[in-house]
């Protein structure tokens, strides 16, 4: 992800959220690379090739959540580009 986002090396900081279930939180169901940009302020979350149905509600305002409390002002989702649940009528 950093080599997609060009950033200066002490202006971002690196995370790894992780979504959990079960009664104790014991099972991590995806893991998600996360990635502040402190200088612009921009948190990108790397979903790369997970399937929609991963990124629940609660996960992502999870994510929400923890973005702003990092000091976000915006939210960026990077998904590939040839996703396999990305309509194929749209791509060129």
């Amino acid at each position: 992800m950093i080599n997609l986002i060009k950033l200066a090396e002490d202006k971002y900081k690196l995370y790894e959220l992780d979504s959990r279930t079960g009664l104790n939180g014991s099972k991590c169901l995806e893991s998600f690379p996360c990635m502040m940009d402190e200088e612009h302020n921009n948190f990108y979350v790397w979903l790369g090739d997970i399937t929609i149905d991963k990124l629940t509600k609660t996960t992502f305002l999870n994510i929400v959540s923890f973005a702003e409390k990092a000091g976000a002002s915006a939210l960026i989702l990077i998904q590939n580009r040839n996703h396999a649940q990305k309509c194929k009528s749209s791509q060129s």
